[in-house]
Order: C-alpha cells, then structure tokens, then sequence
C-alpha cells in the first residue's frame, strides 16, 4: 500500500508512477492536483515552507513573499492551535480553476503544487487550465473517470489523504 510521507514532488511523482505504473501520467496527476481548489489544510501541512524550511533560508523561496507573510500570520512557529490552517485558494467552495491561477502567482500551500511549474508538460497544463475553467473541468471529469479504474492492490478511497481508513 502506498502510505508513507513523501517530501519532494519529484520523489512523489516517481513513487506514484511506481505505485501505479502506466494507468496514470504526469498530465493525469497534474489535472488531479485540481482537486485543491476545495477544501482547508491544517497548517502542519505546509509548515515545512514557512518555517525553517532548509539552513540557508527560513522560507520558501517558491512561495511569493506577501503569500508567505500571510501564511505566517495564520500559522506561528510556536502555533499551539492544532487546528489552525487556510483554505488552500480563496474560492475553496467552488469547484473552479483558481488553484492553476495560484500555481502561477506561487500562491499554493504544497511544494507538490509549485513543483507543477517544474517541467515543461506540466507548466503548460498549468497555464491552460488556468486561462480556462471549462478545460480544467472537463479534464479533471476525465482524469477522475481513470483514477476509478484503478482496482485492486487494496487501494482505497480515504476520509483523510494522510491516514489510512
């Protein structure tokens, strides 16, 4: 099963074309990452990039500064509420194409999200789902439609990506 913490979206990527072989591409986990336009994350998800995030600098230097400002603010270094976080894009009820327009503002709470901008296939699936809602819509039906596909191996839908159920 695939259930262990993976730090860097290039070791990510190669752990899930491992985990699932040729069923998805880049380009699918790409149009799936989409899925972040939705939802809340607790602060201890991105605390990484906001807080000692290496020895030579205290934050991410992907992340835009007044995005990292705003981040630090809702999450402290000695945060004590464990249930601090943010939305991860202000559009977090509706199911629309804002998260791609983050990725390219370097808005994104996830180094798995900036890290879109890394390759070339990636970057371009970027900038077309964020110039069109209407294509990042029909893309993400059409990338859910295959994730179902895959079957068997015990693979499972989980309440919580980080736990298993």
């Amino acid at each position: 099963m695939f259930n262990f913490s993976i730090n860097s979206y290039k070791t990510k990527l190669h752990a899930l074309k491992l985990y699932f072989g040729r069923l998805l591409t880049c380009l699918t986990l790409g149009t799936k990452s989409g899925g972040h336009t939705l939802g809340s994350s607790h602060c201890s998800s991105f605390n990484n990039r906001i807080h000692n995030f290496n020895s030579t600098t205290d934050i991410d230097p992907s992340l835009h500064p007044s995005f990292a400002a705003s981040l630090r603010r809702v999450c402290p270094a000695k945060n004590n509420a464990k249930k601090a976080g943010v939305a991860m894009d202000p559009s977090s009820s509706t199911f629309d194409n804002t998260y791609y327009k983050l990725i390219l503002q370097q808005k994104v709470l996830f180094s798995s999200d900036n890290a879109l901008l890394n390759s070339p296939k990636t970057r371009s699936l970027v900038s077309k789902f964020a110039s069109s809602n209407d294509a990042f819509s029909k893309a993400f039906v059409k990338s859910m439609i295959k994730m179902s596909s895959i079957t068997g191996g015990g693979q499972e839908i989980r309440k919580n990506c980080r736990v298993v159920n």
